[in-house]
C-alpha cells in the first residue's frame, strides 16, 4: 500500500488486493482439484481402441453438456436458454420464460438420451459412429428447427436467426 493511502481504497495498480484472491482460491481450489482429479480418472478409464474410445468420449461429453443445461434448472438458478434470451433482448420477455425453461429441459433430456445411446454403443449394441451421426442430425435439426418454431410462436419478438442466437450465446458466455 502507498504511504498515506486509505486502506479501503483499491491499490494504485488497479488489481484487487491479494488477500481476497487467496481466499477465493482456497475456497474454489479444492473443487478445481477434485474436478481435475475426476477428469483425469475418467481419462485413464477410457478404452484405448478407436470405436470404444469414441463411444466413451461421447458418453462423457454428452453427460457434461447435459449437466450444463440441467444444473441451470435447479431452484434459484436461471435456465441456460433463458439466460441466452436475456442477452438477446437485454431482458427476458415474460412471455418467453416458460418456453425457454422448457427448451432448456428438452436439451438436457436430449443430451442425456445421447449419453445413453453412446453408452449402448460402448456396450456393443450400436456402432459409435452411427450414434454420433444420429446425434449430429437430431441435434442440428432441433437447433435449427427451434428457430423456426420460435419465429412462429413469438413473431412480435422478431425473426429468430442463427446469427442472433450465436451472438446472444457469445455475449452470455463472455459475461461469465
Amino acid at each position: 500500500m502507498r504511504p498515506g493511502a486509505d486502506p479501503a481504497s483499491p491499490p494504485a495498480h488497479g488489481l484487487p488486493p491479494a488477500q481476497p484472491l487467496r481466499r477465493a482460491w482456497r475456497a474454489g481450489g479444492a473443487r478445481l482439484a477434485i474436478s481435475a482429479a475426476a477428469l483425469l480418472l475418467c481419462a485413464l478409464l477410457l478404452p484405448w481402441e478407436r470405436e470404444p474410445f469414441q463411444a466413451a468420449f461421447g458418453v462423457l461429453a454428452n453427460l457434461l453438456a447435459c449437466h450444463g443445461f440441467a444444473a441451470t434448472l435447479l431452484p434459484g438458478r436461471e435456465p441456460l436458454i433463458s439466460r441466452y434470451t436475456r442477452f438477446d433482448f437485454g431482458h427476458l420477455p415474460p412471455d418467453c420464460a416458460a418456453y425457454t425453461r422448457g427448451l432448456t429441459l428438452l436439451w438436457a433430456v436430449l443430451l442425456a438420451g445421447f449419453a445413453a445411446a453412446q453408452a449402448a454403443a460402448l456396450a456393443g449394441y450400436w456402432q459409435p459412429s452411427a450414434v454420433l451421426a444420429v446425434e449430429a442430425l437430431v441435434g442440428g435439426a432441433l437447433f435449427l428447427g427451434e428457430h423456426a418454431v420460435r419465429s412462429l410462436r413469438f413473431p412480435h419478438h422478431g425473426r429468430a436467426t442463427l446469427r442472433r442466437t450465436l451472438r446472444a450465446v457469445r455475449l452470455a458466455h463472455a459475461a461469465g
